[in-house]
């Protein structure tokens, strides 16, 4: 991808009760998801905990309110999605889908 802020949000929605699922306008690598990654993380206002990558997945370990949540990225199946740490931080999740719509 060129470039990254051509990249919107097309959809973001609930696969389960501890997943969502992002899908973006434009086609990506794992060379954008960290730009990616930080695009959605600014756009829910949160904090990185950790950033692991590796050659097919990235992880970002984040702090959303009170609530720590997964955003993963996998080159393979091109997806993209937001999962709960535990199950206590289920309420982040659904807030954090609301905060990312408004913002973005």
């Amino acid at each position: 991808m060129k470039n990254l802020n051509l990249a919107e949000i097309a959809s973001i929605e609930s696969i389960g009760t501890n997943v969502l699922q992002v899908k973006f306008t434009l086609d990506w690598s794992m060379e954008d998801s960290v730009g990616l990654g930080e695009k959605l993380v600014m756009l829910a206002s949160a904090k990185v905990i950790e950033s692991v990558q590796g050659a097919d997945l990235h992880c970002i370990r984040l702090q959303f309110k009170n609530t720590e949540l997964l955003l993963n990225f996998e080159e393979y199946s091109h997806s993209c999605w937001f999962e709960c740490a535990s199950k206590q931080d289920l309420p982040g999740l659904l807030a954090l889908k609301e905060a990312i719509l408004q913002n973005g």
